[in-house]
């Protein structure tokens, strides 16, 4: 049976399986407790890159870290993407579509 973290996920992102969400869902509440106990968000994005995590499931898992706003996905794309985890010099510093060499 699904988690409620689980559950939420599918029932609000598409394409993902049942085993996916319940993965994602996991590192969402892992990272909700450590967020609880004090830990800082850069340790949290180190945490999920060292897992194996990618940069798109990472943003994923940080939308539901930030609240419940309008903004979110912009937010979480902004801690994930210059996370010193990530990259040394913030990601969204670049353009945004590249032109092809």
């Amino acid at each position: 049976m699904p988690s409620p973290t689980a559950q939420e996920l599918l029932a609000s992102v598409r394409g993902l399986s049942p085993e996916h969400a319940q993965q994602i869902a996991d590192h969402i509440d892992e990272c909700r407790t450590l967020l609880a106990a004090g830990t800082d968000m850069n340790t949290l994005q180190q945490r999920l890159k060292d897992q194996g995590v990618s940069v798109i499931r990472a943003i994923l898992i940080t939308t539901r870290l930030v609240g419940d706003h309008p903004g979110r996905l912009q937010a979480a794309r902004e801690i994930v993407e210059c996370s010193p985890a990530r990259t040394p010099d913030c990601a969204l510093s670049r353009p945004a579509h590249p032109t092809a060499p």
